[in-house]
């Protein structure tokens, strides 16, 4: 059985364990490297989860399959637009790939944004993952006008809008 939450205080060392094994796994999906995650101290861990476990401007939200963590992707509110906000990190365990642990993934995030006032959201998506590009525009999002990111793509969706995921 599948099963989402938000990430809590005090859980850094499953947060950490779960970015480390995304960034083994899928090295190409990320900014970040895994050599320079790896070098971070347990404290900033526990710093970075215990800030999206409460609060409404940031949060990371953890799958599980009865008790092991299979998947996480946190959201952030745009601290200069209000009413935007970005999603992060997103990773599934290859062996939960294809199931519906991300799409319940990306409902959750929307439900949170939707109560906490954000109502456009973005996802940076590299171009060469097309399995991303597909899975994001089936989840409602659309292509944006805008890239900060060479070699990505920025999509979008208006919480707003009646597109339903698919």
């Amino acid at each position: 059985m599948i099963s989402i939450r938000r990430i809590r205080s005090g859980e850094g060392e499953l947060f950490r364990e779960l970015r480390l094994a995304s960034l083994q796994e899928s090295p190409s999906a990320f900014s970040t490297t895994y050599a320079s995650a790896a070098e971070r101290t347990l404290e900033s861990w526990h710093e970075q989860a215990d800030s999206t476990a409460t609060g409404a401007d940031r949060s990371t939200f953890l799958a599980f399959s009865d008790e092991a963590p299979v998947g996480i992707a946190a959201v952030y509110r745009n601290m200069c637009e209000k009413e935007e906000g970005e999603i992060f990190q997103v990773w599934i365990s290859p062996d939960f790939r294809g199931s519906e642990v991300a799409r319940e993934l990306i409902e959750t995030i929307l439900q949170w944004c939707q109560e906490n006032g954000i109502r456009r959201v973005l996802a940076t998506v590299t171009r060469t993952n097309a399995r991303a590009l597909r899975f994001y525009r089936k989840c409602g999002f659309d292509y944006a006008e805008i890239c900060d990111a060479p070699g990505s793509l920025v999509l979008m969706r208006d919480i707003g809008s009646d597109r339903a995921i698919e």
